[in-house]
C-alpha cells in the first residue's frame, strides 16, 4: 500500500517540501503535544503544518510559541476538525484561516465538547455492561489535558488495563459505528459547520471523503454544501479499494485539493510519525495561500 501511494499519488523525491494539515495534539485525541508535532515536522523538513484537533483551536497558541522562539522557518495555519452527522454517516470538516475571537464560533466548539463528555459517559457505561471493567475517571486520567473527550481515549484506557492489544482491536470489537459499546453523537449538519467556518472568515474543507464509504453520498455533499476544498491526500486512500480519483473529484466540484497525514500518533495506527505520509507542499498551497 505505501508503495502504491508513493508510486501513484505523491511526488517522494528527496527534495520535495512536505505539509501536513491534517494533524491531532493532546488537545484532543492525539498522543503528541503541540511541541513535539513542531519538532517532528522539523525533523521532517516540513514547510507548513496545520494544528486540526476535534473542536477547539487551543493548541495553536502553544506550537506557535516553539516555532517564534526557535526561529523556525515553519508556517503554521490555525485549524479545527468539527465532526457532523449526514444522513447518519460521520462527515468531519475541516477549517482553515478563521477568527479565532469569534465568540459564536467558540461557542459552537464549546458546545461540542459538552456533547463529547456526554456521549463518552454513555460509551463508558455501555463497555462496563459488557464486561469491561474500566471507569470515566481513568478515560480521563488517560486523556490528560485533552480538552475534547473522544473514543481512542477510552480504546487507549483498554489497552493500557490489558483488556485489548491495541486501539483498533478495541474499535473492531467494541466502538465503531455499529459495534456493542457505540452511541452516535448529537451533531450539527456539514452545512452548519461551513456556514459557521465561513461567517468567521474562514475556509471549509471536506475531510478524508474515502471514509464516508460512499462515493455517490460525497457527490450529494458536495453539490448541497458550499465547502471551498476537499481532503484529497490521505491515508484512508491507501486502503480503499478500488481506488477513487479524489484529486479529479476535486477538479470537477472546482474545489481546492487539501491533504494531511491525520496524524494521531496511536500505536498500530498509520502514520506513526510526521512525515511518514507524505504531502507536497506545492500540491496543498492553495490552502495554505487562501
Amino acid at each position: 500500500l505505501s508503495l502504491w501511494y508513493n508510486q501513484t499519488v505523491v511526488n517522494t523525491e528527496e527534495d520535495t517540501m512536505l505539509a501536513d494539515l491534517h494533524i491531532h495534539t493532546t488537545f484532543s485525541d492525539g498522543v503528541y503535544t503541540p511541541e513535539q508535532i513542531v519538532t517532528q515536522a522539523q525533523a521532517a523538513g516540513m514547510g507548513c503544518i496545520a494544528i486540526t484537533d476535534h473542536d477547539n483551536i487551543q493548541a495553536y497558541d502553544r506550537a506557535e510559541r516553539l516555532i517564534h522562539s526557535r526561529h523556525l522557518g515553519l508556517k503554521l495555519l490555525r485549524g479545527v476538525e468539527m465532526d457532523t452527522d449526514y444522513k447518519g454517516k460521520d462527515v468531519h470538516v475541516l477549517g482553515y484561516h478563521f477568527d479565532p475571537t469569534n465568540q459564536e464560533f467558540l461557542q459552537a466548539l464549546r458546545w461540542n465538547r459538552v456533547n463529547r463528555i456526554g456521549r463518552t459517559e454513555k460509551m463508558v457505561a455501555k463497555v462496563n455492561s459488557l464486561g469491561y471493567p474500566i471507569t470515566f475517571q481513568e478515560v480521563r486520567e488517560v486523556a490528560g489535558g485533552a480538552k475534547s473527550l473522544g473514543r481512542p481515549h477510552i480504546a487507549r484506557t483498554l489497552v493500557k488495563k490489558g483488556l485489548f492489544p491495541t486501539v483498533q482491536a478495541v474499535f473492531d470489537a467494541l466502538l465503531g459505528a455499529g459495534k456493542p459499546a457505540y452511541y452516535r453523537q448529537v451533531k450539527m449538519s456539514p452545512k452548519e459547520a461551513v456556514d459557521l467556518i465561513h461567517r468567521t472568515g474562514g475556509i471549509a474543507v471536506l475531510a478524508h471523503p474515502a471514509e464516508i464509504e460512499d462515493p455517490s453520498l460525497v457527490e450529494e455533499l458536495l453539490d448541497s454544501v458550499p465547502f471551498d476544498g476537499m481532503e484529497v491526500w490521505h491515508p484512508s486512500v491507501l486502503k480503499e479499494e478500488p481506488h477513487h480519483d479524489w484529486l479529479q473529484v476535486a477538479k470537477n466540484h472546482h474545489l481546492i485539493p487539501s491533504g494531511g497525514s491525520d496524524l494521531h500518533g496511536t500505536k498500530g495506527r498509520f502514520p506513526l510519525h510526521l512525515g511518514e505520509f507524505p504531502v507536497n507542499y506545492e500540491d496543498v498551497a492553495g490552502i495554505i495561500n487562501a
